[in-house]
């Protein structure tokens, strides 16, 4: 997933207030295969959002073949020890989660899909009605 590179993250809140569609370009996986990550902090103040959030993030890349879609629990984490202590997260993670215009996100996965997102070959008409012929006599 990490090769990926970017992700769209959404809200599925049923909120009023629910956290913007955000795309998510540096993401890490911790050992309970959560997936943390920031957004910009939201104009309104952070307590009018939903602690837990259904959420879904489709990670994509441009030329791949291929996508990831991601569904699971969004979780924002206001409590800067979490982050500070938490084993797995690589320093250069913790720093920009300390951002000022930033919020903290991690996401507990619950269902993970690999979408082929490949071109199929296409038939031309005389290609397609010999088979269909052929098909209605053999």
């Amino acid at each position: 997933m990490l090769e990926l590179q970017s992700a769209l993250f959404f809200s599925e809140s049923s909120s009023i207030v629910k956290l913007p569609t955000h795309v998510i370009s540096e993401v890490e996986i911790d050992e309970e295969e959560q997936i943390w990550f920031v957004i910009p902090k939201p104009v309104q103040h952070i307590d009018a959002f939903d602690k837990e959030i259904p959420a879904k993030l489709d990670f994509f890349k441009k030329g791949m073949d291929f996508f990831v879609k991601v569904t699971g629990t969004a979780y924002i984490i206001t409590d800067r020890e979490e982050i500070d202590y938490h084993p797995t997260l690589s320093a250069e993670m913790k720093e920009r989660m300390k951002g000022e215009r930033v919020i903290a996100m991690k996401v507990r996965m619950q269902d993970v899909e690999l979408v082929d997102n490949s071109p199929k070959p296409t038939r031309n008409w005389f290609q397609a009605s010999r088979s269909q012929l052929s098909s209605w006599f053999f």
